[in-house]
């Protein structure tokens, strides 16, 4: 089994910055639900994420207890907000701290997965629209130890994987296979992946 950790070690360098990920096809925001156009540094989102899809850049983060929103632009300057959540609470596990959104396309079903945090532990939900609304079909987490931060992976063979951070011994990121779902964690393929050893890294600030 290929875990591709050199690839994953590269892409958490980037911590706080966006990630792009190309998808294939999609419709573009309905006309009247548009707002003026903001700034990118004027929008304030904890945990970024970008997705370009079908010409289109949708942004998303942490930012609300009662679910997740999204912005959206076509150059990365100028962006509008939709203006309804792309995830309500109601449609959700949990009734609190929505973190870390990152939403990618699967073209085998053309439906696009929402995996975030809510209360500590790893989500999926699902939708025909990269604004959603995204809808956790069965309410509950992927995992049901505490655990945040999730990450999909799609291996050359096809395989998903889902990386995120588990609280074992401090913050430590782990990877675990997926059914072809990808949504279904397969528990016994679970791995520790990056642990922090140096003293500068468990200072948390001090």
């Amino acid at each position: 089994m290929s875990y591709h950790i050199k690839n994953v070690l590269s892409s958490l360098l980037i911590v706080g910055g966006l990630l792009l990920v190309a998808g294939c096809s999609s419709q573009k925001p309905k006309e009247g639900t548009e707002q003026k156009k903001i700034l990118s540094h004027s929008i304030v989102l904890a945990d970024p994420f970008v997705l370009l899809h079908d010409g289109v850049y949708y942004a998303y983060g942490t930012s609300s207890d009662e679910g997740l929103e999204a912005y959206y632009s076509d150059n990365l300057k100028e962006w509008k907000r939709h203006p309804q959540l792309i995830l309500d609470k109601k449609d959700s596990y949990g009734n609190k701290w929505f973190w870390a959104p990152e939403v990618y396309y699967n073209p085998r079903n053309k439906k696009f997965y929402l995996y975030y945090s809510a209360e500590e532990h790893i989500c999926a939900a699902t939708s025909d629209s990269p604004l959603g609304p995204f809808v956790q079909e069965e309410k509950r987490p992927m995992f049901e130890e505490k655990a945040i931060d999730s990450s999909l992976f799609i291996d050359d063979d096809g395989t998903p994987y889902i990386y995120f951070v588990r609280f074992t011994d401090g913050n430590v990121i782990w990877v675990a296979e997926l059914e072809q779902d990808w949504i279904t964690l397969k528990e016994e393929t679970l791995k520790q992946c990056i642990v922090a050893q140096e003293g500068w890294e468990k200072s948390w600030g001090r």
